[in-house]
C-alpha cells in the first residue's frame, strides 16, 4: 500500500466513527473515550472561550474540553456510553452559546464513508453566513440612526444657519437612540444577561454596561432634567456616545467576522479541490455520477484538465498529474499503470482510467483536512498563560472601572458625575479583551492552513512554540538528505574499449542481474546510447558477481577480489578506486578477459537542494547533526558534501532513540527529521519531530511535523513557516497586552492631570474594535508566505 495514498493514518486518532451517534443509545459497560470538534457560534473574546469550556467541562463523562476562537470551534474528549454530543449543545446553550452537532443519520450504502461532521459543517457555514448577514443589517441602521444622532448633537455648528423647531431638543436623540440600544445592541445585552445567570462577566458584559449607563443618564437628563440638575440648567446628554460604542464595536464585530472566515479559507479551498462529478463505469458504460457515491472498486476516467475525485491506482492509460496541492512541488508527476494517484489533485494532459480504493472521510485530503483542523483547534503552553490571564481580566476591568469612577466623584474637576460616569465608561468599553483571546488562535488557524496548502502539516500547536526552543537537529540520511536508493555517482570507461559495445554488454548483463546494486548499474548504461548485445552462459556468482560470454570473449562484473584482473595503484583506475573507497561508496569493475575496462562507484546521491537545507537550519543558529547507519566513510562523505557540524555513523536502529536522549540529557532541545520505520522511536522521543512524507507511516505518527515534498528543501520550509507564525503569535500577543496596559490608564485618566488627556468613550469604542482586527489582519499575513525553494 503506497504510503501517500494512506498519509496520515494517525488523523484517525482525532476523528470519531460515522456511527459515533448511534452508539449512544447501544447498552454497553466499557468506557469509549473519543475526540470530536464541534463548531460554536457566538463566541467574541478570551472570556467566552473561558465560558463555553467550562460549560462543557460541566457535563458528567466528559474529560477534557479545549475551545478555540479563530476557529469558532470547541474539541471535546468524552466517553460516548456516558454523553451524548446534544448534551454538549445544551449546556454551551445554557451559557448563552450554540454548539452544532451533527444529526443523526444512518450512513447509506453509496456513502458508507461519509463524514459525520459534513452536516454539522454545512450547519456551521450557515450559521456563520446568518450571523455575519446580522451584524451588517445591526451595523449599517445602527450607524444611520447614529449620524442623526451627531448632526441633533451638533447644537453649535447647526443653530446658525437654521431656525427649526426640533433644534436642541434632546427627545430626538433619544428617540434615535432607543432602537440602537434596544435593538442593535440586544445580542450584547443578551449575551451578558446569559453569563449574570452563571455568575460571570464577559466582553458583552463591559459593553452592555457601558451602553446602558451612558443610555440610562441621557434618559433621565432628557425625561427628569431636574433630578441631575441643581441650578435648573438642562444637564448634559450622551446619546451620541452610547450610540458611537453600539456603531463602532458592531462594525468591529462585522469585520472581524469576515476576517475569521478569510483565516478558515485554507481548510475549505482544500476540500473546494474535490470534484462533484465523476465519470464512472457502471453497467459497463461510464456515466457522469455524484461523487458522494463512490465506492471502493469502481472504475474512473479521467480526463485532461480534470480533478481526480478519490485516491486509487491507476489501470489503464499514463499522463501527468499537478500534485502541488499535496506537496508543494510546482512539477507535474508522471502516473501510469499501477501508480497512486490522490484526490483533488490535477490531471494535465493525458487521460487515465484510476480503480477507487478511498473515497469521502477515508480518502488522502479529506484526513489532511481533519488533521490540521485538529491542530488549528489545538493551544500551545503559551496560551495557557493567555487563558489564565482572561479568567480574571473582566471582573479586574470592572473593579478598574468602579475605582475609577469614585476617585473621579470625589476629586475629580467640576462637572464630576458626569466625568466620572465617562471615564468608567471609556475603561470598560476600551478594555475588550478581544484581541486577548484572538492573538494566539488566529495565527495558529492562519498558519497551518496555509502549511496545509504548501504540503507542511503541523500535528499540534506545541509543534510551533517547540520550534522556539530548538537547538540541535539530527538529520537521518537515507531518504532524507540522499534520495535513498543507489546511483551510480562515479565511471571510469577504458579508452580500449568502444563505448557503446562497453554500455550494451553492461545493459545487457546487468538486466539479468537481481544482485540490489544492479538496478543503478542499468539506469545509468540505458541513459547512454549502446548496441545490441547477445550474451551467452550467464552466471551469477552470489556476493561477487555475474559473468557472461559476448561472441568469444568473457565479460565479468563485479568485486576486485573475485576478478582475476591485475590492477596497479598508479593506473587511472587505482586512482579512482582510492578515492571511491575513501568516500565510501560500494565498487564494482568490469573485466573482459581478465582485463579491467570499466568501474562503476555507487552510492546514494544527496539531494540536489540538501545542501542549502542544511546552511538555512544552520542560519537559525541550530547545530546540525548528520546521523546513519551506513558506513562511516560513507556518511561522513555525506556529511562533509552538506557542511553539516558532526556525523554519527554505523548507528543501530535502537540507538537512535539512545542519540537523542543523551542529547536531551546534555541540555539540548533536538529536533529529529526522518522517514523510516526505524526513525519512529527518535522521531517520539525528540523534542520536535519532523517526518518526510515520502516515507513510512509509522514515522509519520511519531512526529509532529510532516513535509509532503520530497525535496529536502521543505525540512526548512516547515521550519520557516513554523517560525514565522510563531512571531506572529508573540506579536499578536505583544500587541494585545501592550494596547490593555496603555489604554486602561488612558481612559481612566491617569494622565489627566499632567496632560489633560480624557477618552471619549466613543473613542475607546474604536480602539477596542480596531485592536481585534489588528490582530486578525496580522496573522492573515500569513496567507502570503512563500517557501524560499519556491522564490
Amino acid at each position: 500500500m503506497c504510503a501517500r495514498a494512506v498519509l496520515f493514518r494517525a488523523a484517525r486518532v482525532y476523528l470519531l466513527d460515522a456511527d459515533m451517534n448511534d452508539q449512544h443509545h447501544k447498552p454497553s459497560t466499557v468506557s469509549e473515550t473519543v475526540e470530536q470538534s464541534y463548531p460554536v457560534i457566538g463566541m467574541h473574546c478570551a472570556s467566552c472561550v473561558k465560558t463555553v469550556e467550562d460549560a462543557i467541562a460541566s457535563v458528567p463523562g466528559v474529560g477534557s474540553a479545549s475551545v478555540n476562537l479563530a476557529s469558532s470551534k470547541a474539541t471535546v474528549a468524552f466517553d460516548t456510553h456516558k454523553v451524548h454530543p446534544q448534551d454538549l449543545a445544551n449546556a454551551v446553550q445554557s451559557a448563552g452559546y450554540k454548539l452544532i452537532v451533527p444529526e443523526q443519520r444512518k450512513a447509506q450504502s453509496h456513502d458508507e464513508h461519509a463524514d459525520p461532521t459534513d452536516h454539522s459543517a454545512h450547519l456551521f457555514e450557515g450559521a456563520q453566513a446568518e450571523e455575519l448577514a446580522d451584524y451588517r443589517r445591526r451595523t449599517l441602521i445602527s450607524a444611520a440612526l447614529t449620524l442623526g444622532i451627531m448632526i441633533l448633537g451638533l447644537r453649535h455648528m447647526f443653530g446658525g444657519l437654521f431656525n427649526v423647531p426640533w433644534h436642541g431638543d434632546p427627545r430626538l436623540e433619544l428617540l434615535l437612540c432607543t432602537p440602537i440600544v434596544w435593538w442593535a445592541a440586544m445580542p450584547f445585552h443578551r449575551a451578558s444577561w446569559a453569563a449574570a445567570r452563571h455568575f460571570r462577566t464577559d466582553m458583552n458584559t463591559l459593553i452592555s454596561v457601558g451602553t446602558l449607563i451612558a443610555y440610562t443618564y441621557s434618559l433621565v437628563a432628557t425625561l427628569w432634567p431636574s433630578a441631575l440638575s441643581t441650578d435648573g440648567t438642562a444637564p448634559p446628554v450622551y446619546f451620541e456616545t452610547a450610540a458611537m460604542i453600539v456603531t463602532l464595536i458592531l462594525a468591529g464585530r462585522w469585520m472581524e467576522a469576515g476576517a475569521k472566515g478569510k483565516a478558515r479559507a485554507a481548510i475549505k479551498e482544500l476540500l473546494n479541490l474535490r470534484p462533484s462529478k465523476a465519470r464512472v463505469k457502471r453497467n459497463g458504460e461510464y456515466t457522469d455520477t455524484d461523487v458522494a457515491t463512490l465506492v471502493r472498486g469502481d472504475e474512473v476516467l479521467l480526463r485532461p484538465g480534470e480533478r481526480l475525485a478519490a485516491d486509487g491506482v491507476v489501470i489503464l492509460g499514463s499522463s501527468s498529474v499537478d500534485e502541488s496541492m499535496l506537496t508543494g512541488e510546482p512539477l507535474p508527476v508522471s502516473k501510469g499503470i499501477g501508480d497512486p494517484v490522490t484526490g483533488g489533485t490535477l490531471n494535465t494532459t493525458g487521460s487515465i482510467t484510476y480503480r477507487v480504493l478511498r473515497s469521502g472521510s477515508e480518502a488522502t485530503l479529506a484526513q489532511i483536512a481533519r488533521l490540521v483542523e485538529h491542530a488549528q483547534g489545538s493551544k500551545p503552553p503559551i496560551q495557557k498563560l493567555v487563558d489564565r490571564i482572561a479568567a480574571v481580566f473582566v471582573p479586574a476591568v470592572f473593579g478598574i472601572a468602579a475605582l475609577t469612577f469614585v476617585i473621579w466623584a470625589f476629586v475629580g474637576p467640576e462637572p464630576r458625575l458626569l466625568m466620572a460616569m465617562k471615564a468608567a465608561v471609556a475603561v470598560l468599553i476600551i478594555a475588550c479583551p478581544c484581541a486577548l483571546g484572538l492573538a494566539t488562535p488566529a495565527a495558529i488557524m492562519v498558519g497551518t492552513g496555509r502549511g496545509a496548502q504548501l504540503g507542511l502539516l503541523f500535528k499540534n500547536a506545541a509543534a510551533l512554540e517547540a520550534l522556539a526552543h530548538i537547538d540541535t537537529v539530527i538529520l537521518d540520511k537515507t531518504g532524507t538528505v540522499t534520495v535513498g536508493k543507489p546511483s551510480v555517482v562515479g565511471e571510469w570507461i577504458s579508452p580500449d574499449v568502444k563505448p557503446r559495445e562497453f554500455w550494451g554488454v553492461v545493459a545487457a548483463m546487468e538486466e539479468r542481474s537481481e544482485h540490489p546494486l544492479a538496478a543503478a548499474i542499468l539506469k545509468r548504461a540505458e541513459d547512454e546510447t549502446h548496441d545490441d548485445v547477445a550474451v551467452s552462459d550467464f552466471a551469477a556468482e552470489s556476493g561477487k558477481g555475474i559473468s557472461a560470454h559476448v561472441g568469444s570473449a568473457l565479460w565479468q562484473i563485479g568485486r576486485l577480489d573475485w576478478l582475476r584482473g591485475e590492477l596497479r595503484d598508479d593506473s587511472v583506475l587505482g586512482q579512482k578506486l582510492q578515492i571511491w573507497e575513501n568516500s565510501g561508496n560500494s565498487i564494482a569493475l568490469v573485466a573482459r578477459d581478465n582485463e579491467f575496462v570499466g568501474g562503476f562507484a555507487i552510492g546514494d546521491r544527496t539531494k540536489p537542494d540538501a545542501a542549502a537545507t542544511v546552511k538555512r537550519l544552520k542560519s537559525h543558529g541550530w547545530k546540525v547533526l548528520l546521523l546513519s547507519g551506513d558506513r562511516k566513510k560513507s556518511v561522513e562523505r555525506v556529511g562533509a558534501e552538506l557542511g553539516v557540524d558532526d556525523v554519527i555513523a554505523e548507528v543501530m536502529p535502537e540507538d537512535k532513540h539512545e542519540i537523542v536522549t543523551m542529547l536531551q540529557t546534555q541540555g539540548h532541545r533536538v529536533a529529529m527529521v526522518g522517514d523510516g520505520i526505524n526513525d519512529a522511536p527518535a522521531l517520539a522521543a525528540a523534542d520536535l519531530g519532523i517526518a518526510i512524507g515520502t516515507g513510512t507511516d509509522v514515522a509519520k505518527e511519531a512526529a509532529d511535523i510532516t513535509v509532503l515534498g520530497k525535496h529536502a528543501c521543505a525540512i526548512a520550509d516547515g521550519v520557516d513557516l513554523g517560525k514565522k507564525t510563531l512571531a506572529t503569535i508573540r506579536g499578536n500577543l505583544f500587541w494585545a497586552f501592550f494596547y490593555n496596559v496603555a489604554a486602561i490608564p488612558i481612559a481612566a485618566g491617569v494622565f489627566y492631570p499632567i496632560t489633560g488627556w480624557l477618552l471619549s468613550p466613543a473613542i475607546a469604542a474604536g480602539a477596542m474594535a480596531f485592536s481585534s482586527i489588528f490582530v486578525l489582519t496580522n496573522s492573515l499575513r500569513l496567507r502570503g508566505f512563500r517557501p524560499i525553494s519556491s522564490i
